[in-house]
């Protein structure tokens, strides 16, 4: 009879745990008021002239991202020149993968 009652009280307690961790979700564990999100969604007009303006303002990573997205045509329209001059300003910079883009690109 003791066997059975072993395995019965943690399937209780982690069951009872179970119900009452949803209640617990999206709550500031140091109020009792619920968390609210404040984060404002980004679109990808707004993301787009972000990369753009890093771009310019000469960030590698930017140039390489925004070259993506032109060569892919992801988000603007598809220009593969548009895309090798950015991959080449990242690359010029030591940026590693837009130097690998820009030879893929090349050999095209």
């Amino acid at each position: 009879m003791n066997a059975p009652y072993s395995v019965i009280k943690p399937i209780t307690v982690i069951l009872a745990f179970m119900l009452l961790l949803p209640a617990c979700k999206d709550q500031d564990p140091f109020s009792n008021k619920p968390e609210t999100d404040t984060a404002t969604p980004i679109s990808s007009v707004d993301a787009i002239a972000k990369l753009q303006r890093a771009a310019l303002a000469g960030d590698s990573d930017a140039q390489y991202h925004l070259a993506y997205l032109y060569e892919n045509g992801l988000g603007v329209t598809k220009d593969e020149a548009k895309a090798l001059e950015l991959y080449q300003q990242a690359a010029n910079q030591g940026h590693p993968s837009a130097q690998n883009n820009l030879d893929t690109l090349k050999t095209h």
